[in-house]
């Protein structure tokens, strides 16, 4: 599973990093955008009045007048031509336009504010490093020196036409109505012009401003004025919540193609359960998925062949115990008839074993090919391996003469038993259809264990090779029915060989009939074995 989680992991670590880089870009953006929304609502206003200042004063005065806003407000205020080209063509058609413009720098940790000169190829350029009490300060000292410019009821339309330029409340109130601590009172009595900060985790945090009008009882009040917050509540939400979606997207992108393939090899399944035929996709991935899916494939068609197997078996049983039967049937028959039965007694008991032969042969091929069994590797002697092999069958034709090629002590590595088993049927074979000699040899063949079995008989034609491994398959002519057997043994010789991740080959003899070359691949252990 390590692979399958790795790409998780890999798929997670780049979604979030996606995903940061875009709530890092878009909190950027945001930003930008909150600060300059924030300074055109309740600041513009206060750049206003200093163009306003800047162009009723003239030459020296103009110096004097911004040396003192300057003073007050702690900005740095230039005048700049439009020669100079210090803005874009869109930035400076901005503030011909609005009179006024703000630009936030990349870093947003200050800003200019550009004032448009009137009646001059000019503007001012202002440096502002906050977004909070110092621009309400010096907003309140333009707007005392606006007041102070008017007199009686003149101040009043004034007050109105500062009431216009900004978004929050101005109101002209006496002292005595001011409900603040006692430390700002005393500032305020002072003459100073006094910030109250209003700062609450429950509400939107703001400010308020107060400036005494000259020695008079009245006061300026400002706001409330909102105070610019970098991640207000609502963001900090949206940022959260945008987080999850992409989060829960990302996993369900990932986790659902493997619920997919899951899906796949679930329905391979229902269709082995089924009977149906399935579809077999063998994947190069090396994750676990894949190899659960191959398996099941690998699987599915193994079931399948043994069902055809078996049904192919019950078939080719149906029609074998029909001779016996019938020969059986016959004999009774005549047992009725004449006097004399013990020949027919003893056809009847001939047939019998043969019956019963075929049943042992039967049960041994269905325990072959039904399960796979724990093979053990076992190291043995290729010559001392053939030489008992020939011993134990020698007396079954002895008129072949049987002769052995191989060299001492070269040895075979494989599991013994079912060895044995596989090569003894190719001699019990070789010796049914040999004319007059058999051959046993045995060898290495660069990265493989070779044991073959030749005969001088007829020979297989080559179009019929890869018939006579198919369960009780039996070739006409020389090899017919009177030879004996049931066309078992050679798929028990094949199924072993698979076993051993061998094979199994028919050959031209130089006896002039057929060998039989048994082969499986060096090294070999029980841990090779395949279904």
């Amino acid at each position: 599973m390590h692979n399958i989680f790795f790409r998780i992991y890999m798929g997670m670590l780049l979604a979030i990093v996606s995903i940061a880089l875009v709530v890092a870009v878009s909190g950027y953006a945001v930003s930008k955008y909150r600060i300059n929304d924030h300074i055109y609502q309740y600041y513009s206003g206060t750049f206003k009045l200093i163009g306003e200042g800047v162009a009723r004063h003239k030459n020296q005065e103009r110096e004097q007048w911004l040396s003192a806003i300057e003073r007050l407000s702690g900005l740095d205020i230039e005048i700049h031509r439009f020669d100079e080209q210090l803005l874009s063509k869109g930035h400076l058609g901005k503030l011909i336009n609005d009179k006024f413009l703000f630009l936030v720098d990349n870093q947003l940790v200050t800003s200019r504010a550009y004032i448009l000169l009137p009646e001059e190829q000019q503007y001012l350029s202002i440096l502002v490093d906050d977004y909070g009490t110092s621009l309400v300060r010096i907003s309140a000292f333009l707007m005392l020196n606006e007041l102070g410019r008017h007199r009686n009821e003149a101040k009043l339309s004034a007050l109105s036409h500062l009431r216009s330029l900004y978004r929050y409340p101005i109101a002209l109130m006496e002292q005595s109505e001011i409900k603040t601590s006692a430390a700002n009172l005393r500032s305020i009595k002072k003459g100073e012009v006094t910030v109250v900060l209003n700062i609450s985790g429950a509400t939107e945090s703001n400010m308020m401003a107060y400036a005494p009008i000259g020695n008079s009882r009245y006061v300026l009040q400002l706001g409330e004025i909102p105070l610019f917050e970098w991640l207000p509540l609502s963001h900090l939400i949206a940022v959260i919540l945008f987080t999850l979606t992409m989060m829960a997207a990302a996993i369900f992108y990932l986790v659902k193609p493997l619920e997919n393939r899951l899906a796949e090899v679930d329905d391979k399944i229902v269709a082995i359960a089924q009977d149906q035929e399935i579809v077999a996709n063998i994947g190069n991935s090396p994750d676990a998925i894949t190899k659960l899916s191959n398996t099941v494939d690998s699987m599915a068609n193994r079931i399948q062949r043994l069902l055809i197997a078996q049904t192919d078996m019950v078939r080719a049983i149906s029609h074998e115990l029909r001779a016996p039967i019938t020969r059986i049937r016959f004999q009774l028959a005549v047992m009725q008839d004449e006097v004399n039965t013990e020949s027919h007694a003893n056809g009847i008991e001939k047939n019998l074993d043969e019956l019963e032969h075929l049943i042992d042969e039967v049960l041994t091929f269905l325990k072959l090919k039904s399960c796979q069994p724990k093979l053990k590797a076992e190291a043995t002697d290729g010559k001392t391996f053939l030489t008992y092999l020939v011993k134990q069958h020698a007396n079954i034709n002895p008129d072949i003469n049987i002769t052995m090629k191989c060299k001492a002590a070269e040895p075979l590595v494989a599991d013994r038993r079912y060895l044995y088993r596989a090569i003894a049927n190719l001699l019990i074979n070789a010796l049914k259809y040999a004319d007059a000699n058999v051959e046993v040899g045995y060898r290495i063949q660069g990265q493989r264990f070779q044991i073959w079995v030749a005969d001088d008989g007829p020979g297989i034609p080559v179009e019929q090779r890869s018939e006579v491994f198919t369960p009780f398959k039996r070739l006409d002519a020389s090899r017919a029915r009177q030879s004996g057997g049931y066309g078992l043994g050679l798929s028990i010789v094949q199924q072993v060989a698979v076993w051993h991740q061998g094979e199994v080959e028919i050959q031209e003899s130089a006896l002039g009939g057929s060998l039989m070359l048994f082969s499986w691949p060096i090294p070999w252990s029980e841990n090779d074995q395949i279904s």
